[in-house]
């Protein structure tokens, strides 16, 4: 593992270790009363890990056997991208504890955002912002659902191309980025802890988004959280929060790094950030507050990894 790739690495250990010893100093002010699946996560990150490694070693094994290496085998540990596999496991930790600070949202501060975020929201678009969207894109309603629900497998997949790149200054501005805004994106929760409109009448807030339509996806997805959320269970993807929007954040730095490192590709990854943008407000699941929060969010932190002292020598990329 050469000495950029560590540029990224040590920093990203370091914000993990920081909000683990946050998030569990939450956890013993409330009383560890739930779940969390860190097994779970720890078996799937090893096992995602294990299988990216062995299809580069497949590849690196053909690839060795094309330039006409007698014992290919022998070489094939100096050829192996051993940063994909830390970076995947780095990444299973973080969103372990992601997903542990989030099922502790309602018992450490409880969701007291959701009526001021809706009145900021009225205040800045002169009505609830999910009733402009559904008449210029009620049509696109079923598009923007799946593509809602598709986020996580986006997500994964942009950060698996990340981490199979070779080394460069833009790829570790991308990752830092990543642990950057999710890190920020945890206290966040804390600082405005909402459910958003989905969950609205669900708290008894009222029936202010009765109207608000429920699409396939979002219906499935609303039931689990809430039935997570009423057991008081920490399973795999649960936990509510609204603000700021962790969806919209990573959609934007998909784009961002997208600009960086496939600009003839970027068109695709902008468009996916609109979607992603508008369909948050569309479907119910954030105020559009939490996206503008977000966007904030993700340029303060890709702008701060770029900057950062560890990737301050520039190298060739």
């Amino acid at each position: 593992m050469n000495t950029l790739e560590l540029r990224w690495i040590r920093p990203v250990v370091a914000i993990l270790c920081v909000q683990y010893f946050v998030v569990f100093l939450i956890g013993a002010r409330v009383g560890f009363g739930y779940r969390v699946p860190f097994g779970e996560f720890a078996v799937t990150g090893v096992t995602i890990a294990g299988i990216g490694l062995s299809v580069a070693a497949v590849w690196q094994l053909f690839c060795l056997w094309r330039e006409g290496e007698k014992n290919p085998a022998r070489h094939i540990a100096a050829r192996l991208p051993w940063s994909l596999a830390v970076g995947i496991l780095l990444v299973a930790c973080q969103f372990a504890v992601l997903n542990w600070a989030k099922v502790m949202i309602p018992p450490a501060v409880g969701f007291w955002a959701d009526p001021a975020l809706a009145e900021l929201d009225s205040l800045i678009f002169g009505q609830d912002p999910w009733r402009i969207s559904h008449q210029l894109f009620g049509q696109l309603t079923p598009l923007i659902d799946r593509v809602y629900a598709f986020w996580a497998p986006t997500n994964f997949a942009f950060l698996f191309f990340l981490l199979y790149l070779p080394a460069c200054t833009k790829k570790a501005q991308a990752l830092l980025a990543y642990f950057l805004i999710m890190a920020c994106g945890t206290l966040g929760q804390y600082l405005g802890a909402s459910a958003g409109p989905i969950f609205y009448g669900h708290l008894g807030l009222g029936d202010r988004f009765v109207d608000l339509p429920v699409s396939p996806w979002v219906e499935v997805a609303r039931d689990y959280l809430w039935s997570n959320y009423l057991s008081n269970s920490g399973l795999v993807g649960a936990g509510i929060s609204a603000m700021p929007s962790v969806h919209v954040a990573v959609a934007l730095w998909i784009a961002l790094g997208a600009r960086a490192l496939l600009p003839r590709l970027q068109i695709i990854a902008w468009a996916y950030f609109v979607i992603i943008l508008v369909g948050s407000v569309h479907l119910g699941w954030h105020y559009a507050v939490d996206g503008l929060v977000s966007c904030a969010l993700t340029l303060a932190a890709w702008k701060l990894a770029g900057a950062a002292p560890v990737l301050a020598r520039r190298q060739a990329t």
